[in-house]
């Protein structure tokens, strides 16, 4: 099967491992794969024939006009010349204005959704606008949990037949247990800390404060044994961050540590005991997501401890691999570190169970599969 993926991403696009990933598992199973990316007008043009990209501005609202207007004039062309089995459109903001014309070539489409927005602005019109119109537009789209393909159903009423679901996914053979930790970190890991983390981007929803704040809550004596430890925030975020950490008697047990390359994770995630995944439930962006730091942990042999989210809650069902909390309340996180604190000795079983549990429901090659199936369906 030939396969084109139409992406917002660039080269240098960050949290892009999901669709280079899932694109790399696809062409394992046999399937043709090409990505096609933006590059700035000053980079050079892709000699990977895996990648096709487009030259475009990086430029708030401007990259995405320029991008769709070459998308618009150029790959229905393009296709016209090329054997194509079903193209993928990721991102909404870049697939609406060749759409049509692709439709009229009677090439298979499939729209993959991997969030809505909740806040009304000209970017929830534009989704909004996108998703009712994919009903007569595309076979098929693509999401990334059953809490958000309900949303798919019941807002904008697409046929529940019509919609497929892939998760994240772990490459579990990145994830090794006997990783290197940096050398600069070596003495944090021989130290007898215990040792919490987060990695991941900083947003003021993601719960980020409220951990910072959960140690407030511990027996002082159990609270100077506990290290926690940020992974991957800007230095912007990470200067913020260090004024809020000030006001706490705890500040010196704060580590951030800036961004690291994804490449590299594994050798930090190394570094800690327990995973830390806050997401406040009740947040409806939390609730239909299913966050791939989650698998990493896991598949790092790390217990987690993670609120109440479906996806979190599925997890936690097949395999005792953490706990799981009903909130992301400094309390709540509190009470959850107390708990694995003072059953150090099951940590390694616990790690164990998880890292199971991602080999046999979350790797990529089992999505890959997931969305074979789908686009098999369609055809």
């Amino acid at each position: 099967m030939k396969i084109y993926w139409i992406t917002e991403l660039n080269l240098n696009t960050r949290h892009k491992s999901s669709r280079f990933e899932l694109s790399d598992a696809l062409r394992k199973q046999g399937h043709e794969v090409i990505l096609v990316i933006q590059r700035k007008i000053s980079e050079r043009k892709s000699i990977n024939d895996e990648i096709l990209t487009f030259p475009t501005i990086f430029y708030p609202i401007i990259s995405k006009f320029l991008y769709g207007l070459i998308l618009f004039f150029y790959l229905p062309i393009f296709f016209r010349k090329k054997k194509v089995d079903v193209v993928i459109i990721d991102g909404i903001d870049v697939w609406l204005p060749f759409l049509i014309s692709l439709k009229l070539l009677g090439i298979p489409l499939i729209l993959d959704v991997r969030t809505t927005t909740i806040k009304r602005s000209l970017h929830s019109i534009l989704l909004d606008t996108s998703l009712y119109l994919s009903r007569f537009l595309v076979n098929g789209l693509t999401t990334i949990t059953p809490e958000l393909k309900n949303i798919l159903i019941n807002r904008y009423k697409i046929k529940e037949k019509d919609i497929g679901i892939w998760t994240s996914g772990v490459a579990i053979n990145k994830f090794q247990k006997n990783t290197t930790i940096p050398d600069s970190l070596k003495k944090i890991r021989e130290s007898k800390d215990f040792i919490l983390m987060y990695h991941g981007a900083y947003a003021p929803y993601r719960g980020i404060e409220n951990t910072i704040e959960s140690l407030n809550n511990l027996d002082p004596d159990i609270r100077k044994k506990i290290k926690l430890i940020f992974v991957g925030f800007d230095t912007k975020k990470i200067e913020k961050l260090t004024i809020f950490c000030n006001q706490f008697v705890y500040k010196d047990q704060i580590l951030f540590i800036p961004q690291v390359a994804y490449e590299d994770m594994p050798s930090y995630l190394s570094l800690c005991d327990v995973g830390v995944i806050p997401l406040p439930p009740e947040n409806e962006w939390c609730w239909e997501s299913s966050p791939l730091k989650t698998l990493e942990y896991l598949a790092m042999g790390k217990p987690i401890i993670a609120t109440n989210i479906p996806f979190h809650k599925r997890i936690l069902d097949k395999g005792n691999c953490g706990v799981l909390i009903k909130n992301s309340e400094p309390e709540s996180i509190a009470t959850a570190i107390i708990q694995l604190y003072e059953n150090k000795e099951k940590l390694e079983e616990m790690g164990k169970t998880g890292r199971e549990i991602v080999e046999k429901y979350y790797t990529w090659e089992k999505k890959a599969l997931d969305l074979e199936e789908f686009i098999n369906t369609i055809l």
